[in-house]
């Protein structure tokens, strides 16, 4: 979309096909709404999705300085398809989920797996 900035940092690193499937359903839900949602009202903004591994795990944040939540709001919603991506993703990589949000100040999603916990199964 026009006037909006995406800072994008991807590392690579090789998952299970049961942590990257819901991994990326969860990110493609975030952006979306950002991208619907975030800047209504407005010329512009900014969109970080960051993927970025180290010997611990990967860490995936994804953040817009839009509009952020309504007050009371939560993501994920209790019942909707992005509620039950996320819970897909913490059975299957055991993941972390942390939502930040403040009016005005955008809404920042982080997403943590640990290597043991999102490595490919091995083809023995």
């Amino acid at each position: 979309m026009e006037g909006i900035r995406l800072d994008l940092k991807v590392d690579t690193w090789p998952v299970s096909v049961n942590v990257a499937m819901p991994a990326g359903l969860v990110v493609n839900e975030l952006l979306t709404n950002a991208l619907k949602h975030a800047f209504v009202g407005r010329d512009g903004g900014a969109i970080t999705l960051h993927s970025l591994v180290d010997g611990t795990g990967c860490r995936v944040i994804i953040a817009d300085d839009g509009v952020g939540l309504a007050e009371g709001a939560t993501w994920p919603q209790k019942g909707r398809l992005g509620a039950l991506i996320v819970e897909s993703l913490r059975a299957n990589a055991r993941a972390r989920l942390e939502v930040k949000s403040s009016p005005g100040q955008g809404v920042h999603v982080t997403i943590f797996f640990a290597r043991a916990d999102a490595a490919p199964e091995s083809d023995s």
